[in-house]
């Protein structure tokens, strides 16, 4: 089995796509694969000729052209076979917008939002706060703030811009932050994510000590199930393949509401989905390898 781990690139994720890229590497070489690494500096035509000599590509890149289903077209139309979701699926989880709109079509609760183009078209005067201020197409919290006030509300809002030409301005929903990742067609534990300074932002998200991950995470069965139910619905009716992982917030009477859908999450070994698929016995070369074999099958 030959396999090439694509990871890099040019996103504002590149950092974090280089740990996961490189986890990947360590784990495929464990498991026995003959196994390479490409950092993308160039366009993925640049690799294409190189791409084909293997039997499939797992793709380590996050944001940007990586998820948003730009490489995965390009990959398509050269018949490569590579991990995560098509381009279809990838460029409509990338959309956080497009994501909330179709979640609330199937019935799943997600937290009010606008989706603005610049602070000129926002009144002030009908601004609730707290409020989330996010870009509509990044991942790993990039451009994410929580703002308490109207002070620090215009600053917020254009920071966010400097990463998208969209941003979505959410209802924040005060209780729990979890995530619950999808591997096939289920679902694995349940991770709730506590932030030890309230907030799970990009500096929360990876300085090491700064978040507290329980697993599998503190509440109810019939809560259990209702979110791996909504989690299993989202990652097929958007599409998705292989894996994923979809992010709630739970308010303080259990009601359970949609954020976003990852479709190429973090695979570092002390990334959610690994730290949930470890949590049932499942090591972080067996994740590798099961993702790997659902591409696999579904290639044939």
């Amino acid at each position: 089995m030959k396999v090439v781990i694509l990871m890099g690139g040019n996103s504002k994720e590149r950092q974090v796509s280089l740990q996961s890229g490189n986890a990947v590497f360590r784990a495929c070489k464990q498991i026995g694969y003959m196994t390479s690494i490409i950092d993308m500096t160039e366009d993925i035509d640049y690799y294409l000729n190189e791409l084909k000599k293997y039997d499939v590509v797992f793709i380590g890149l996050h944001g940007g052209e990586g998820e948003n289903g730009t490489i995965q077209k390009t990959l398509e139309q050269n018949g490569i076979v590579f991990t995560g979701s098509d381009s279809k699926s990838s460029a409509l989880c990338m959309d956080k917008n497009l994501s909330k709109i179709k979640a609330k079509d199937i019935g799943i609760p997600t937290p009010k939002w606008n989706l603005i183009k610049n602070v000129s078209n926002i009144d002030l005067n009908m601004q609730k706060f707290p409020v989330i201020v996010k870009p509509n197409d990044q991942g790993s919290t990039v451009g994410l703030y929580l703002v308490e006030e109207i002070d620090n509300f215009k600053s917020s809002v254009e920071k966010s811009l400097e990463f998208s030409k969209k941003v979505i301005l959410e209802e924040f929903i005060f209780g729990k932050e979890i995530t619950v990742p999808v591997l096939g067609d289920s679902a694995l534990p349940i991770v709730e994510i506590k932030p030890k300074s309230g907030f799970y932002d990009y500096k929360s998200k990876y300085t090491k000590g700064l978040t507290d991950y329980v697993c599998p995470a503190d509440i109810d069965e019939e809560l259990t199930a209702k979110l791996k139910e909504y989690s299993i619905q989202i990652h097929k009716k958007f599409g998705c393949s292989h894996y994923s992982r979809v992010d709630f917030r739970i308010d303080n009477n259990n009601n359970p509401f949609f954020l976003e859908i990852n479709t190429l999450p973090g695979m570092t070994d002390t990334s959610l989905v690994p730290i949930s698929a470890s949590s049932v016995g499942m090591s972080f070369s067996s994740l590798v390898k099961k993702i790997i074999d659902l591409t696999l099958v579904s290639a044939r």
